[in-house]
């Protein structure tokens, strides 16, 4: 029971990673922004004419406190002071307050921003990186994630911002953070971020232009869309900026986690089954090793309903039982997880049980059980009333000598232990399919781990490119030819490759993705294609499957995009693993951006390592030898495998949590074995067989079904891990052919480890039962 409780909550926790951000952050459901509240009266100033003190309560807008009242709102967050800026420049080179060097050297994009002023109550984003606002740092920043990534951002970089009046502020970033309430740059339109009042006063000086926000918190979050409606109408369609959904933000944000979803919540619930059918197995085999009572309760006048329902009831004590101790071991699994997170260095926590989880499985769990005893049960009711001496039915006949003629070589323990299994052809076919199940699930978390070693950057894996190189001042983007000879006389360097983005807008102009052009003609990106071919000229293309499906084209066939004002038709030729922005993704070469408007030559280079090379390494130290310096910025590239990094923790523990259910079942395959076999055991001491050797003959049986049931789950396993994970792939934008079986090494490595188990738990009792006399073993039975 704590092993499926467990196996619940890691489900109920892993399947929507976004909504365990959602739930950490303690987000609202709906995100009302609205523009300047009514300017106050002259009451509201002092006799001097000073406006309200910062902390002042008459700061807050009515309208939105009011909206507190409306049906189904549980609550409305503190007040947020907003405004609108612009991220216009980065230089980390610059000292603190040189703003205007940052803009007039380094602009590498102008990102709309909207900043948020921190407040006493106002609900706080996760932290991934750096720290929070604090008193000490008065030009302090904490950026949102896709913000800080479209911007090249990190903890301790200057940024430079614009302005409500023009004027440059420069700002220091303390840290990224994910605000799982809020739709992601650049779909939302503006990245977001975090000051001080003090802070927001500079960037927006005149505080009757600056904005509200505001969180709503409601009772039912399926009616988020009417409530938004009702909060729309009651401040006013023309006072409010932008509106948000939990449901918005989620569809943003989970393009990303689908697969990590998938692959958890399968193995998750595949756990669940397994765990399920342990303990229905483990019920089933105590009430046919009582056959004997239920004989002898029958002999004093219980009817066939009477043994039923007793015995089932008692199991269904003894599953309450556990279930309570279970529940307690999740609580406890949750107070002591240290991280479950979705990106790497983000503090995720396992969160609580969910009721409904606990009630699921709880329910499910005892059913299963109730079951699993109630057809043993009844079964074993029909026996009569005088059952065998030792309370066990008779079996089959132990098999002639002539049917183990191709054994006679064979030690004595070995042939009677195989042919014990063989003999017993529904019990052990029982048995094996029931460990068979979490050896398949076994073999699916060992597939997911193949899998992130074969999309992971250090392996070679989809995204060739080791590191991003960028000019950081615009001076030194327009030596682009030098900048590549020097990086490519690198001697950790294979190759290095130019490369700009441009968003495009899909046919209809419905949609958005990115249009990538890497490498040229003559020095071609060596693109991961799994279907169809490489780029060999300009106007040809590959696309993620995300692309192909949004584009609704297929490979060889001819696609217009637009990109800006300029429409573009390009050729696409091959299929690539794309797993940035959901495969949402066409490649192309340099040489097909030649029309008006297209960069003038590249935004970044791209960068290639030799084999052996280190990428963080070369990170630090390739700005100094190539004599650039503080003039260059160098970033890791992106890892596809970043983000399904955090499945690796999962992984363990699931396998860990697959050990405690095989490890339950083999204990009870032993048990039963033990109970079916004392009479054999018996006959066999009679005729001379030694307590080493009946320990063989049980230890044989054990591993023989260990075997067949870790057989049958590999070979079930294997297939359907790539089936799953590629059809995942595919739908969540990646694209098939990502999957990658569990290595033979590992196989094996199970099938010794579940092999060793069974003997070893086997292979004790035995002995133990085997050095009783005669009569003592048939007691014993």
């Amino acid at each position: 029971m704590a092993a499926l409780l467990l196996a619940g909550t890691l489900l109920d926790n892993a399947t929507d990673p976004w909504l365990r951000a959602f739930r950490q952050a303690d987000a609202p459901q709906v995100r009302v922004d609205t523009g300047p509240p009514p300017t106050p009266g002259p009451a509201a100033d002092d006799p001097a004419g000073n406006p309200p003190a910062r902390d002042d309560p008459g700061l807050d807008d009515p309208a939105l406190t009011a909206l507190a009242r409306l049906p189904g709102v549980l609550a409305v967050t503190a007040q947020q002071r907003t405004t609108d800026a612009t991220l216009v420049g980065l230089d980390r080179a610059a000292p603190a307050g040189s703003a205007a060097a940052a803009v007039d050297q380094g602009t590498v994009h102008r990102i709309p921003l909207t900043v948020r002023a921190d407040g006493p109550g106002a609900p706080r984003p996760l932290l991934t990186a750096g720290r929070w606002l604090d008193a000490g740092t008065a030009d302090g920043l904490v950026l949102e994630r896709s913000a800080a990534e479209a911007a090249w951002a990190r903890p301790g970089d200057r940024l430079a911002v614009l302005g409500a009046h023009g004027q440059l502020v420069g700002l220091e970033v303390l840290g990224i953070a994910d605000s799982p309430d809020q739709i992601a740059y650049p779909e939302a339109g503006f990245g977001l971020g975090w000051v001080r009042p003090a802070t927001l006063d500079l960037i927006q000086p005149d505080r009757t232009a600056q904005g509200r926000t505001v969180g709503l918190r409601l009772a039912d979050p399926a009616t988020a869309d009417y409530a938004a409606q009702r909060a729309v109408t009651a401040v006013g369609a023309g006072r409010v900026t932008r509106l948000a959904t939990w449901s918005q933000a989620r569809a943003s944000r989970q393009q990303d986690d689908r697969l990590t979803g998938l692959l958890l919540g399968l193995c998750g619930l595949a756990a669940l089954l397994a765990a399920a059918l342990a303990v229905a197995g483990a019920a089933g085999g105590r009430i046919r090793a009582r056959t004997g009572d239920i004989a002898l309760l029958k002999a004093l006048g219980f009817t066939r309903g009477q043994v039923v329902r007793m015995f089932t009831a008692q199991h269904l004590l003894l599953a309450g039982t556990g279930a309570l101790i279970g529940w307690a071991g999740a609580i406890l699994a949750v107070h002591l997880s240290r991280t479950l997170g979705t990106a790497p260095g983000t503090p995720h926590r396992l969160l609580p049980v969910a009721p409904s989880v606990t009630g699921a499985v709880a329910v499910a769990t005892l059913a299963a059980i109730g079951l699993a005893a109630a057809l043993p049960a009844h079964r074993a009711s029909r026996v009569t009333p005088v059952p065998p001496a030792d309370g066990t039915v008779p079996g089959d006949p132990a098999p002639r000598p002539a049917r183990l003629g191709a054994l006679r070589r064979l030690p004595p323990a070995l042939v009677l232990g195989l042919s014990s299994a063989v003999r017993d052809r529904g019990p052990s076919a029982v048995t094996v399919l029931r460990l068979a199940v979490p050896v398949a699930v076994c073999t699916l978390a060992m597939s997911t781990w193949a899998t992130l070693d074969a999309v992971a950057q250090h392996s070679g894996g989809v995204t060739p490119a080791a590191l991003t190189v960028r000019p950081a001042t615009a001076d030194d983007a327009r030596h682009h030819e030098e900048l590549r000879r020097l990086l490519a006389a690198d001697p950790a360097t294979a190759g290095v490759y130019p490369g700009a983005e441009l968003q495009t807008l899909a046919p209809g102009q419905a949609a958005t993705l990115t249009l990538r052009a890497l490498g040229t003609t003559a020095a071609p990106y060596p693109f991961h294609v799994v279907e169809g071919r490489a780029v060999r000229g300009p106007g040809e293309a590959v696309a993620g499957q995300g692309a192909l499906d949004l584009l609704d084209v297929r490979i060889g066939q001819w696609v217009r995009v637009t990109t800006g004002d300029t429409p573009r038709i390009l050729h696409v030729v091959g299929r690539v693993l794309e797993p940035d922005q959901g495969g949402r993704v066409i490649s192309t070469s340099l040489d097909t951006l030649d029309r008006p408007g297209d960069p003038g030559g590249p935004a970044f280079y791209s960068v290639v390592l030799r084999p052996g090379a280190d990428p963080a390494t070369v990170q630090r130290e390739l700005p100094a030898r190539t004599g650039l310096g503080s003039r260059l910025d160098v970033r890791p590239a992106p890892d596809p495998a970043a983000q399904l990094t955090a499945l690796r923790g999962a992984v363990i523990g699931l396998v860990a949590l697959l050990g405690l259910i095989v490890l339950a079942e083999v204990l009870t395959a032993a048990a039963t074995g033990l109970r079916e076999h004392h009479h054999d055991l018996a006959l066999l001491r009679a005729i001379g067989l030694t307590p080493r050797q009946a320990g063989a003959m049980m230890a044989t049986r054990g591993t023989a079904l260990a075997l067949a049931a870790t057989a049958l789950g590999t070979a079930v396993g294997l297939p359907l891990s790539r089936w799953l994970i590629d059809r995942q792939g595919r739908a969540g934008g990646v694209g098939a052919g990502i999957a990658h079986g569990a290595s033979p090494s590992a196989i094996i490595a199970v099938a010794v480890v579940t092999a060793a188990t069974a003997a070893a738990v086997a292979t004790l009792p035995a002995l133990r039962a085997a050095r009783l006399p005669n009569g003592g073993i048939l007691r014993e039975g």
